[in-house]
């Protein structure tokens, strides 16, 4: 005989009650969230902003200029990072700049027949590239500035003098792009035959017509010139009269930013300030011959302007874009970092200048971002919020563990504190002090929400 098959009774499970399913649930998932959180931010916040309260570095910025930017492979240290929580690794870019003081801030007074020059030069990223790999540097004529076998035409925005060349290399036909496919440096090409300039060569950008006729203040600052006729110019810090249109000859200084105010024209940190006289400035120049004007043929005035190289701290620092040298944004924040402060000149435009801040103990290692308010607000954000949520979550899932039970029914209930018997729906007493059916309460209550 076969063994008798014994029926297998279905469970059915009670719906329960919503409210105290969804209490568990949301403070079980704010619990582990949390929890996560403060795991994540001990690296992203805590350990930062106490190594930045710690680090000994003045609110008060003072001034950098890049002068290298060195591409590395694998190296120890990058400017930026695009994730804080893993080691650089690869490719990266260590940008070396120059630490100074501030320079003076200067106001120009009662200005008239002013006006603004841009001197563009060549942008490295958005300039059309001839691909010699792909048969495009045949025909170059003019000067070309090639990495890596993608060429750059400059001969509109700059002008190159030279007196060496190396051995022509020819850039058609098969033979010509193998050749081309990995020419680096600065070339004068004809009809794609093109010679490598050796050094020394000199490439000064085509800047012309900068009207300089009936002006007295001439301003550079970086790619840009800024001429006007003024009455006098004053130090904003000490109130004091440093140059006056009486003395009739052209001031002129170095700036890192020139604008309009409600007061006059206010130009910031300005250094290398010098006086020029009127007969050496014709009605149009260019920008070349206006540079060498400033840097060679202008009598240095510190009054008006200090002389940069004594405002030196550091020739040589480290740049970070904050002091882990990485963000988490992961936004791209690097590479338009990369783009703004690793301008070191190579490309024949002007080097970046920028506010920086630096510690006394440690002028080696400087930062472009640093805001201890900013930071400490941060911190407290960061701090309270997920602290404040973890301890909610776990003291609220601790009283449900000590309040909800299970009956026999296989449903959850809330309990009264001193409650010590939980009924079964249907029984006798149950409906007598079960709340969730309008009974009364007692020592032994269940609650049924």
């Amino acid at each position: 005989m076969g063994k008798k098959k014994v029926p297998v009774e279905d469970l059915i499970v009670p719906p329960q009650d919503t409210k105290i399913c969804g209490t568990i649930c949301i403070c079980q998932m704010t619990l582990v969230l949390s929890s996560v959180a403060l795991v994540y931010l001990t690296v992203a916040i805590y350990m930062p902003s106490t190594r930045a309260f710690n680090s000994g570095i003045a609110e008060v910025p003072v001034m950098c200029t890049t002068t290298r930017a060195v591409n590395k492979d694998n190296c120890e240290w990058g400017s930026c990072g695009e994730w804080c929580l893993s080691k650089t690794s690869g490719a990266c870019i260590q940008i070396y700049v120059n630490l100074r003081n501030n320079g003076s801030s200067l106001t120009l007074a009662n200005c008239t027949n002013s006006a603004n020059k841009t001197c563009y030069g060549i942008d490295q990223e958005n300039s059309k590239k001839a691909r010699c790999i792909a048969d495009e540097c045949k025909n170059l004529t003019g000067t070309f500035n090639c990495t890596a076998g993608a060429c750059i035409n400059i001969t509109d925005a700059f002008e190159c003098v030279f007196a060496n060349t190396d051995p022509p290399l020819k850039c058609s036909g098969r033979r010509g792009k193998i050749t081309c496919i990995e020419i680096t440096g600065l070339f004068s090409c004809s009809r794609g035959t093109c010679r490598k300039i050796r050094t020394p060569y000199n490439c000064d950008r085509r800047c012309v017509d900068i009207p300089t006729r009936n002006k007295n203040i001439v301003l550079l600052s970086g790619d840009k010139v800024y001429l006007s006729q003024c009455q006098s110019a004053i130090d904003k810090e000490t109130q004091m009269e440093v140059w006056n249109e009486e003395e009739d000859n052209v001031m002129m200084a170095s700036c890192y930013n020139i604008q309009n105010t409600s007061y006059g024209v206010e130009a910031v940190d300005c250094v290398n300030g010098s006086t020029l006289d009127k007969n050496v400035l014709t009605d149009l120049t260019n920008f070349t011959y206006l540079s060498y004007l400033h840097y060679a043929v202008a009598k240095p005035q510190k009054l008006i302007a200090p002389i940069e190289q004594e405002l030196l701290l550091w020739n040589d620092s480290r740049l970070m874009i904050n002091l882990e040298g990485c963000v988490n944004t992961l936004q791209d924040e690097c590479k338009e970092f990369l783009r703004e402060y690793g301008k070191d000149g190579t490309d024949h435009n002007a080097r970046a200048r920028f506010p920086c801040f630096y510690s006394d103990g440690n002028k080696e290692v400087v930062v472009a971002r640093f805001n201890l308010e900013v930071t400490y607000r941060q911190f407290l954000f960061a701090s309270i919020l997920p602290s404040v949520l973890f301890v909610v979550s776990c003291v609220t899932l601790i009283l449900c563990q000590r309040t909800v039970v299970v009956g026999d029914d296989a449903k959850m209930r809330f309990k009264c504190v001193n409650a010590n018997t939980i009924l079964p729906p249907g029984s006798k007493n149950n409906s007598q002090h079960n709340l969730g059916d309008g009974g009364g309460g007692g020592a032994d209550t269940v609650m049924a929400l």
